[in-house]
């Protein structure tokens, strides 16, 4: 696999302006991202993830999520020949019901049978191997119609709170993931896992994956060992945020995404984003631009002022932003363990993109902020103990 991805990787990366961009280079969606193509271009991402599944899922209320529903790649109008032709390259993200245990027995949340490959449903108990089976052939027979180049990758996602000592569904999930880099091995694809840190840890351990993709989820058995173990490749840096929406007294809906940051430990390796020139990489450069500009709020009580010479009342919450098509008040402080964007310091204040859109939003006391990305700090359980906590 290392060979034909060495052959197909463009002898390209995206593109980097002379001076790195800071910005967030790498989202992830569920929704239609075509009337945002241009506001993205203007915003600096480069790489949008977007979904694989067998099958719709309409009692989720997302219509949108498959990227497949919005059109092959020999459509021109479709979503997936929008984004390559203005020059984005996706990350191919796949989940089906992968928001429970059960998934590795072919079941949903509530316990009942998922469809089968045709989507059509069924009583019929599934082993982990078969369930692997539907859902790996259902992403190869995606991404080929959608144009993915052989040689990139494909994400498969354990979106639950994964425990390593939690021995019945480790053997399940080893077991499904084994069946799944099998089928996609002979589809000519790498396989990726979205998750928590003892799932990353699990199947890295196993070596099932060739990427590691660390959920944002604090709480979470082994995500902050994880992330210090410095052994991710992409970890999701923001969630449920929304971009694009206007300003305070001209909202419109915006586009609800994730944002995503690359280790740069591994700049130059290519984590299996393409383009119809084939499997790409951010620029190293830019790599670490993003990487270095983000920090983790470790103080309870890391206010958003308004200014860099604001008082501890003169908080960032007194303004207004848009946010799902209305106006809305913003955060007054960032949240214990999330990251941010940091700008320009003024003595022990700098600058903060708090939801990481691109635009810097208020000012808050270095003081409150990790010293590098390298280190997240330990999640707190307790709320009150977690407003009260300090960095070290």
């Amino acid at each position: 696999m290392r060979s034909l991805v060495a052959l197909l990787i463009a002898a390209f990366a995206l593109a980097t302006p002379a001076k790195a961009d800071s910005r967030a280079v790498i989202v992830d969606t569920a929704w239609d991202t075509r009337p945002f193509i241009a506001d993205m271009k203007q915003s600096g991402i480069q790489v949008v993830g977007r979904y694989l599944a067998r099958c719709p899922q309409p009692d989720r209320n997302i219509p949108e999520k498959r990227l497949i529903d919005q059109g092959a790649y020999g459509d021109r109008g479709s979503e997936v020949r929008q984004l390559l032709d203005n020059g984005f390259a996706i990350l191919s993200i796949y989940q089906f019901n992968n928001d429970s245990k059960n998934k590795f027995l072919g079941r949903d949340r509530n316990g009942n049978p998922l469809p089968d490959g045709s989507c059509r449903s069924t009583d019929n108990h599934r082993t982990p191997r078969e369930e692997a089976a539907l859902d790996a052939e259902a992403a190869v027979a995606q991404a080929r119609a959608l144009g993915q180049p052989a040689g990139s990758a494909i994400y498969f996602g354990v979106d639950i709170a994964f425990s390593a000592r939690d021995a019945q569904t480790r053997r399940a999930m080893v077991e499904y993931f084994t069946e799944v880099r099998r089928v996609l091995r002979r589809g000519r694809y790498q396989l990726g896992a979205y998750g928590n840190g003892d799932a990353l840890a699990v199947l890295s351990a196993e070596k099932l994956i060739d990427h590691a993709w660390l959920s944002a989820s604090r709480a979470y058995p082994g995500t902050t060992e994880f992330h210090n173990s410095d052994n991710w490749h992409l970890f999701q840096s923001g969630v449920n945020l929304e971009f694009f929406g206007g300003s305070p007294g001209a909202c419109r809906p915006g586009l609800p995404l994730d944002v995503n940051t690359k280790n740069k430990r591994f700049a130059n390796r290519p984590l299996g984003f393409w383009t119809k020139r084939g499997v790409v990489r951010i620029d190293p450069a830019r790599t670490k631009a993003v990487y270095d500009a983000r920090r983790f709020a470790c103080d309870g009580d890391a206010r958003l002022r308004r200014s860099a010479s604001s008082g501890p009342s003169d908080l960032l919450s007194a303004t207004a932003r848009c946010r799902g098509n209305r106006t809305a008040r913003h955060a007054e402080t960032i949240d214990y363990a999330n990251a941010t964007r940091i700008g320009r310091r003024s003595g022990d204040m700098v600058e903060v993109d708090y939801d990481d859109d691109g635009e810097f939003d208020g000012w808050t006391a270095a003081s409150n902020l990790t010293s590098s990305f390298g280190r997240k700090p330990d999640w707190v359980h307790s709320k009150a103990q977690r407003n009260g906590a300090r960095c070290r």
